[in-house]
Order: C-alpha cells, then sequence, then structure tokens
C-alpha cells in the first residue's frame, strides 16, 4: 500500500508491445525522453501478461526491469504482478511462447529470482483495491474468507502472496489460485486468480466484497463497474491506450491516450 497522497498509476497486460507502453508511461509523467524513471516517487504497477503475442517481450522485460531499479532509487515503485504467460513459463510450458528457448530458461530464472526477493508478486492492495491479473471469483474467496478474520484487500494481498512465493519456492501448484476454469480449457468450473475469465468472475458475484482491478480479459475499454466493484483494464495496447490513476480510497481517473 502507498504512501498517503502517493500517486498510484496502474497499466494493463502489454503483451510484447514496447511501444504503445512507453506512450503510456510518457503521458503519465513516469519517463523522460531517454526512457529513465522521472515519476518521482510514484508507484507503478503492470497487471502482468508483460510477454508474448507482440514482437518486443524481451525489450519489455528490460525496460520493466531498469524502471524497477531507477523507481527505488528516487523514492518510487515498480511494482509488477504475473499473469498467465508469466506462470506458464514457470511451470514450464513454453510451447504457448515465440521467444527462442533458451531465452525463456533465463526468463524463467529471471522470474523466479523475482517472486523470491518479492519483486515479483500474484496480488497488491491499495487503499482498498485489490490488484491480481485475473481476478478473485466467489468461490476462491469463499476459500479465503475460511482463513482470514478479516477480509480485506490488504489481507487478500498478504495471504495470496505467501501461498504464490511457497508455491514457486517448493514447484508445487495444486491451490486454488491456480485453477483453469472450462471456460479457458481447463478443469475447473471457475478459474484463479492467473486464468478467471472476466464474464466468469462477473458471474460468480452480486457484489465482490472488495473491489477488484484485472487484466487478462480483452476488452474495448476500460470500465469501473461501481456495482460489481471490478475494474478490468485489458484494453490490449495495440489497439486502445488507457490506463487508471488512483488517488487513494477514490474511484480511479481513466487515462485515455488514443
Amino acid at each position: 500500500m502507498g504512501k498517503k497522497g502517493q500517486r498510484f498509476v496502474v497499466v494493463g497486460d502489454i503483451h510484447g508491445r514496447l511501444e504503445p507502453f512507453l506512450q503510456i508511461l510518457s503521458h503519465a509523467g513516469l519517463i523522460n525522453g531517454n526512457g529513465d524513471w522521472c515519476g518521482d516517487d510514484t508507484q507503478l504497477l503492470q497487471i502482468g501478461d508483460t510477454i508474448d503475442r507482440g514482437p518486443h517481450s524481451l525489450q519489455v522485460e528490460g525496460v520493466l526491469d531498469r524502471l524497477q531499479e531507477q523507481a527505488k532509487q528516487k523514492g518510487g515503485e515498480v511494482i509488477r504482478l504475473v499473469g498467465n504467460h508469466e506462470l506458464e513459463l514457470l511451470l514450464g510450458n513454453f510451447s504457448i511462447s515465440q521467444i527462442p528457448q533458451p531465452q525463456l530458461i533465463e526468463l524463467q530464472r529471471k522470474f523466479e529470482q523475482k517472486i523470491a526477493d518479492g519483486t515479483l508478486k500474484a496480488a497488491y492492495a491499495y487503499h482498498g483495491f485489490l490488484c491480481t491479473h485475473a481476478g478473485i471469483s466467489r468461490r476462491l474467496m469463499q476459500v479465503f474468507d475460511s482463513q482470514i478474520e478479516d477480509l480485506t484487500a490488504s489481507n487478500l494481498a498478504l495471504l495470496i502472496n505467501l501461498i504464490f512465493k511457497e508455491s514457486v519456492a517448493h514447484q508445487f501448484y495444486k491451490h486454488p489460485i491456480f485453477n483453469i476454469s472450462t471456460r479457458r480449457s481447463g478443469p475447473n468450473r471457475f478459474g484463479g486468480i492467473f486464468w478467471e475469465d472476466l464474464e466468469d468472475l462477473i458471474q460468480s458475484y452480486h457484489q465482490s466484497p472488495v473491489w477488484q482491478v484485472v487484466g487478462h480479459t480483452p476488452i474495448d475499454h476500460i470500465v469501473i463497474d461501481q456495482q460489481m466493484q471490478i475494474i478490468p483494464i485489458d484494453v490490449g495496447l495495440h489497439r486502445k491506450q488507457q490506463y487508471l490513476e488512483f488517488c487513494e480510497e477514490n474511484l480511479p481517473k481513466i487515462i485515455t491516450l488514443s
């Protein structure tokens, strides 16, 4: 969770689309003309799925690695979440990627190290808003509710990150957070936080008990669904350039470039 008054910017799935990502960072005042961090103490969160599909996956990774270090030196933070494409790499499922295998192995090792040192996460909470790649369905929320006395975004993020970090360390991916839904050709009615489909996520609730910010499922434009308390943000940066800017517990602003 950020400090009081600290800017919090959220960007959706990138999928190897370097130029639109850089344009968003520049528009948000987070990088200068040289591509270096100039966002002072701003927090930038990227929702996962940095790689695959687009032509510049490795370059996107390099930018995020560099900005993580630069932001930290200036009092800011670049928070990175794991998406299903990063997860598949951790599982050794290289067939879904067009990146050459030697580089995939290097990425896999890098992701494992970043998860171990806490610079690559599964969830993040900001002033009551919970960010995961694909969202927590009602079924999965019930699992967490049995384990957490106070079901808040912060407590959920702490528990999810603990489960995720231990799972990766022991290469044991049996917790329901890793489920793949039938809609995504998996065996489970509802998916976990990396694979849940937006339609299933919404259908599982009358209203989410915490505000959720999710990517993963492509949408035409960012929507703030106050009834469901769900904000989907995967607009596909090659089609549309939008991001979120938060001011503490208030609803975020939707910023549109094109």
